[in-house]
C-alpha cells in the first residue's frame, strides 16, 4: 500500500510528488492486499479446526487442543487469530470440565465470540469472584445482544449470588433488546413473582456451561408380548 501510494503520487503528479494523487490507489491496493492474506490465514484456520473436531468425535480432549495450538503462527499473518484460537481451546477445556486450564485461554478470547465470554462469566461465578464476574458479562451482551441464553446465563448467575434485583435488571434490558423471547420473559415473571429461573429449555447450549446437571435418561424397557 505504502509503494503503490508513493509510485502514484509521483506518476499521476506528472513527476512531482503530489501524495493527494497516490492516496486512493494506495488504500485500494492495502485493501485488496489485506482482503487476500485474511481469506487465506482463515482457510489454513479452518483445517485445523476440521482436524480437531475429529479428533474432539473420539474424546481425545488433548490431542484436539494440539492441533488448535498448531495454528498459533498464523496469527502473525492476520489480527484476531490468536483470539479464536484461544477461545477454541478455552471452550473444548471448559466443557471437559478442565475449569482451570481453561481460564488463561478463554480470557484472552475474543471479546465479540459469546460463548468463550460466557464461560468465563459463568467460571468466575463458580469461583465467587462476582466482582470480575460483572464486566465479562456486560462485555459480552454488549457484543451480543440479540443471544438470549447469553442474557439469561447473566442473568441466572446474578440470582445464585443472591442479587435477585440485578438479576431482574438484566433480564428488563434483555426484554427491551428481545420483546418477542418467551423464555426471557418467562423468567423475568419467574425472579419477579419470587420463583426459581427456568434453564432447561435451552437443553444442550445450557448443560456446556456445567451450572446444572442434565436430567438422568430414562431407561428404555421393551414392550411385553401379550
Amino acid at each position: 500500500g505504502l509503494v503503490t501510494t508513493i509510485g502514484s503520487s509521483f506518476l499521476l503528479g506528472g513527476g512531482d510528488f503530489r501524495l493527494l494523487y497516490g492516496i486512493l490507489p494506495g488504500l485500494i491496493v492495502l485493501g485488496g492486499t489485506y482482503f487476500y492474506l485474511a481469506r487465506k490465514a482463515m482457510k489454513e484456520l479452518e483445517t485445523y479446526f476440521l482436524r480437531a473436531q475429529e479428533e474432539l468425535k473420539g474424546q481425545h480432549i488433548d490431542r484436539a487442543v494440539g492441533i488448535l495450538k498448531e495454528a498459533y503462527p498464523l496469527g502473525k499473518k492476520q489480527f484476531l487469530v490468536s483470539a479464536q484460537i484461544d477461545g477454541q481451546i478455552g471452550t473444548i477445556l471448559y466443557m471437559s470440565r478442565r475449569f482451570d486450564e481453561s481460564e488463561a485461554y478463554l480470557k484472552r478470547s475474543f471479546n465479540r465470540n459469546w460463548v468463550p465470554r460466557a464461560m468465563l462469566g459463568a467460571l468466575y461465578y463458580k469461583k465467587k469472584k462476582t466482582d470480575e464476574m460483572r464486566p465479562v458479562f456486560e462485555e459480552a451482551v454488549k457484543h451480543s445482544k440479540k443471544q438470549a441464553l447469553l442474557w439469561n446465563l447473566y442473568a441466572y448467575c446474578l440470582w445464585k449470588s443472591n442479587d435477585r434485583e440485578a438479576a431482574i435488571a438484566v433480564l428488563n434490558r434483555a426484554v427491551a433488546e428481545m420483546p418477542e423471547d418467551e423464555k426471557t420473559q418467562s423468567n423475568l415473571k419467574a425472579l419477579q413473582n419470587d420463583k426459581k429461573m427456568k434453564m432447561r429449555g435451552w437443553n444442550l447450549l445450557w448443560y456446556q456451561f456445567h451450572l446444572e446437571k442434565p436430567p438422568a435418561k430414562q431407561p428404555q424397557f421393551p414392550a411385553r408380548r401379550r
